[in-house]
């Protein structure tokens, strides 16, 4: 026995392993990207109308609100823009060619279908590099693979996608500043492209500023630490490592810095100049009428009325009682299946196996981390910057999102897709904490890896979708609905679904 859990063992940290789970994600992203009607839940129809408003201009640089874009809110002084545009270039190419617009979305969808795979390969690089094991690695990137929203999300048009490869990017250029920190030899070339990296990815989507502070924060520590009363040292390393670059190498980080800071500058710092924020409220731009025309704004706008209407009999949760509510709802959404537009995107609930392990899992590498901590983080830079990073990123959807439920009255933001850029991070260390705790059972984490992926493998995945979804999520196509009635029909007998509905609020609860 002990032999075969071994081959198993070498056979999870195997390179044809990684890449047999590329090639699955990859599967089961593309069969949701065609199979899933337009538009799928997670505003695809927002960020496809956004790249079209894009495709009628070759710079970003917007003076005013483009005509017919209310829709969109306040356009000109989005700061999360940057996916929208660099997306419109290959839709102009392809509108050249292709005029049926759901051949369009479908290109598109696979465009961030390959987005968001190679992202996946950026955080093996991650995982890899905090000495988290290739088994492991490899196992984590599989069970990050059968979580349900994340294929989901892969075959969105969605600026998400663009995020995910950007934020591990970001993390390895930083273990790289780390490490030559640790040298004592800095170089300006890491800094010039941590600071590009960071800004281009604050552009695709502002949710990245924390993760932007965290690592200002962590490095800026980091530095003080290692020269603390001899910075000049640290400058004059820079300065030495810029004699060093030949000058086309001075031309290129030139050039992109002050792209990269002509671009944050043109949305970002002037936003907190004229609204003293990063992103303005629409109406603080447009009309009360014009900004109705954005749904979200709309919806927010209208609720807060009616909590003004009503305040003297609203009672708001307490921040305790609405941090239980926002964890178990990012738990719940990493793992719901979500309708199109036939059904105005009704909610069904997980399939039970996936989602109950992923709790555990969960829970278990909370009480690890704590019982583990000072080996986890003493000594261990990559850790703490990690576990910073992820923190403040967590505060700020935390924030946010106590900030708007203040405002309408309504448990809003509480989506687990918001988690995937740092998912992986976490896992890093929950791994990394089963690991200590289980060093002496070389076979039996080979079992548990075992168990864990078949109890995920009972709906996880584009499995979900298939298994609670009917023929009117699927495109009008006899051939799409065909091939997904017949995986319906297969999977029905294996799959444990659990109920489809449920009649108290929460669905654990049923």
């Amino acid at each position: 026995m002990n032999k075969y859990l071994n081959k198993i063992s070498k056979i999870f940290g195997s390179k044809r392993f990684f890449w047999v789970i590329i090639g699955f994600f990859a599967f089961e992203s593309v069969w949701i990207a065609f199979s899933a009607v337009y538009p799928q839940a997670f505003d695809e129809d927002f960020h496809f109308g956004l790249i079209k408003v894009y495709s009628h201009y070759w710079l970003p640089f917007l003076t005013h609100q483009p005509a017919n874009t209310n829709a969109y809110g306040a356009v000109a002084v989005d700061p999360s823009y940057l996916y929208h545009y660099l997306m419109s270039f290959p839709y102009r190419l392809i509108a050249l060619f292709v005029h049926s617009q759901t051949t369009q979305i479908v290109i598109l969808r696979l465009f961030n279908v390959g987005i968001f795979t190679s992202g996946l390969i950026m955080f093996r690089k991650v995982l890899l590099k905090v000495k988290v094991s290739e088994s492991l690695t490899n196992v984590m990137l599989a069970i990050f693979a059968l979580i349900p929203i994340v294929p989901q999300l892969a075959a969105h048009i969605n600026y998400d996608n663009l995020l995910f490869p950007l934020v591990a990017w970001a993390a390895l250029i930083s273990f790289k500043i780390i490490d030559e920190l640790n040298k004592r030899q800095p170089k300006i070339s890491s800094y010039l492209t941590l600071i590009c990296a960071c800004i281009f990815t604050s552009l695709v989507k502002d949710a990245f500023l924390p993760i932007f502070l965290g690592i200002v924060l962590f490095l800026a520590y980091l530095i003080y630490r290692t020269y603390h009363k001899n910075f000049h040292q640290f400058f004059k390393s820079l300065l030495i490592s810029w004699k060093k670059l030949t000058w086309l190498r001075r031309v290129l980080f030139g050039v992109i810095l002050v792209v990269a800071l002509g671009l944050f500058a043109q949305r970002d710092i002037t936003n907190i100049v004229r609204y003293h924020t990063f992103e303005p409220n629409c109406s603080a731009i447009l009309s009360v009428k014009d900004c109705s025309a954005y749904g979200a704004w709309d919806n927010s706008y209208t609720s807060h009325q009616t909590l003004l209407a009503n305040k003297n009999s609203v009672s708001f949760l307490n921040p305790i009682y609405y941090l239980g509510a926002w964890l178990y709802w990012m738990w719940y959404r990493l793992f719901f299946a979500v309708n199109g537009p036939a059904s105005q995107f009704t909610n069904y609930p997980p399939l039970p196996l996936p989602c109950i392990v992923a709790a555990l899992i969960g829970i278990i590498g909370v009480v690890l981390i704590y019982k583990y901590r000072r080996k986890i983080f003493h000594n261990n830079l990559y850790f703490t910057f990690l576990i910073v990073i992820c923190s403040l990123y967590l505060l700020f959807l935390l924030a946010d999102g106590y900030a708007q439920y203040r405002y309408t009255n309504e448990l809003v933001t509480m989506n687990g897709r918001y988690l995937l850029p740092i998912l992986l991070l976490l896992g890093a260390i929950v791994g990394y904490a089963f690991s200590l705790a289980m060093r002496k059972f070389k076979i039996k984490k080979t079992v548990i890896a075992i168990i864990v992926l078949l109890l995920f493998l009972q709906g996880g995945g584009f499995l979900t979708f298939i298994s609670r979804s009917d023929s009117t999520w699927d495109w009008s196509n006899p051939i799409v609905v065909k091939i997904n009635n017949a995986a319906r029909r297969i999977t029905k007998p294996i799959i444990i679904k659990g109920s489809k509905t449920y009649s108290t609020k929460y669905w654990i609860l049923n």
